[in-house]
């Protein structure tokens, strides 16, 4: 019975692909106002900064790159609170709000302040990315693409990079706001009309509208016997998962402590480590700092704008192979590509700064530097978000996830606000030495401790 729900429900899922597409929109927004900051930063560091304040300093840097981790952690109360009350789909709607205050703020203010707010007001949208999105991907999805659709969501905060390195480097910094604000209106619009998830209307016990939903996102088109039965099965099978949960709907203490839920939540934690101190983000988030410090002789924007594309290059390799080589192979190369690509730079670095003379390998930085952040974006980036939901158990797997997007933010404010403190004490290339044996470290964690849950259904966790 299972098989022929697979074999007829599995067919067409344009509409899970068109769906997943729109709510990544906001990831888009996201990413734009992520990679702001690095030609922005170009300006702000000058003596022709627009900042009344005048040229920010180092440990101002600091503040403006991490508050935004702050911010997250801020919005993943919220936006946890409103999936409860008003499912994924219409909580995602609220995602869009603080991107469009960032680039008001932006374009309208005149001190340092203004900018820290607006940082601290976009983290938010992060926060809410993790309890909203990635959770409404999951449960829209068929298992066999469930790794593949997860893989958007970097892909798309890739794609956000790329266009604030296009405009941020094509036009001037007061223009940028107001050509990027209409990113997250257009997801606004677009994702209006797409029904909240089944399961979301099966908890409320909404059976009407909760088979409308299961009948659009599996592209139901009732053309035969066998699709309406596999439509049954699957309804079923949703109602089941539902009344377990209700069944046992208030969590206790015990629920975290189950050995399945235990092992989840570690793995959803040392997979937000080992991705923030790949430094892949960080790279992306200080990269017209980290070209000026590499010593490479290409203009810091156009090499910015490599890195993105790099990204994206990046991401769509991790579509193509996460569900199938599997995550555990996945996982593994992109931590030990990354591994090589930072200590074939950090040696780099290294003796130029002892004296040798390199400068006719001047575009090594850059070439390591991307094959960094093209390993890490097939791998560890995506696939950080999509292990954290296949290992939890479904009973905790929302709390759970709380849990994991708290930690991924101290990590990330952690990273970023000491990163530029570091870059002056211990120089770049020791730096890049640090997240080359986190990458090791990483491997050794996924090679000895987890299992591979490639086209593994999402309630075997609980088993």
């Amino acid at each position: 019975m299972e098989e022929i729900g697979n074999e007829y429900l599995g067919r067409n899922v344009k509409r899970q692909i068109c769906a997943a597409l729109i709510a990544n929109t906001v990831l888009v927004a996201h990413g734009s106002i992520s990679g702001w900051l690095s030609p922005a930063l170009d300006v702000l560091l000058s003596d022709d900064t627009p900042l009344i304040d005048g040229e920010i300093s180092n440990e101002e840097l600091s503040w403006l790159g991490s508050i935004s981790s702050l911010g997250s952690i801020v919005g993943t109360f919220i936006f946890s609170i409103l999936s409860s009350l008003l499912g994924c789909k219409r909580a995602m709607i609220f995602l869009a709000l603080p991107s469009i205050v960032f680039w008001l703020l932006v374009f309208y203010g005149e001190y340092l302040l203004h900018l820290l707010i607006a940082r601290f007001i976009m983290g938010m949208t992060a926060g809410g990315i993790q309890s909203g999105i990635i959770i409404y991907v999951a449960e829209i999805s068929n298992d066999n693409i469930r790794g593949r659709l997860g893989s958007i969501t970097p892909l798309a905060r890739n794609v956000g990079v790329l266009i604030a390195s296009i405009v941020g480097a094509t036009v001037d910094y007061g223009v940028i706001p107001a050509i990027l604000i209409y990113i997250p209106i257009v997801y606004i619009i677009s994702l209006y009309f797409l029904p909240n998830t089944p399961l979301f209307h099966l908890s409320r016990d909404d059976v009407k509208e909760a088979e409308k939903s299961l009948m659009f996102y599996k592209g139901y088109e009732g053309k035969s016997e066998c699709e309406q039965l596999a439509l049954q099965l699957e309804f079923e099978r949703l109602k089941n998962i539902v009344k377990a949960t209700k069944a046992n709907e208030k969590l206790h203490l015990k629920d975290f402590c189950s050995q399945t839920a235990v092992r989840g939540l570690i793995i959803g934690a040392a997979m937000a480590w080992f991705l923030q101190l790949t430094g892949c983000f960080i790279i992306i988030n200080y990269a017209m700092l980290v070209f000026k410090n590499a010593n490479t002789t290409m203009d810091p924007h156009i090499s910015s704008i490599v890195l993105a594309i790099v990204q994206i290059f990046g991401g769509i390799l991790s579509t193509s192979l996460s569900d199938t080589i599997g995550r555990k192979v996945l996982l593994v190369l992109s931590l030990l590509g990354s591994a090589f690509g930072l200590i074939s730079l950090s040696a780099y670095l290294y003796l130029n700064h002892i004296g040798f003379n390199l400068s006719n390998y001047s575009a090594l930085p850059v070439a390591c530097l991307a094959f960094v952040i093209l390993t890490a974006c097939a791998g560890i980036a995506p696939l950080s978000n999509v292990c954290a939901v296949e290992n939890l158990p479904p009973k905790i797997r929302t709390h759970g996830m709380v849990l994991y997007t708290l930690w991924y933010n101290i990590v990330n404010f952690f990273a970023d606000k000491y990163f530029p403190i570091l870059l002056k004490g211990i120089h770049l290339h020791g730096c890049l030495m640090i997240f080359a044996v986190n990458c090791f470290l990483g491997t050794l964690f996924v090679v000895f401790y987890m299992k591979e849950t490639k086209g593994r259904s999402l309630e075997i966790s609980e088993k």
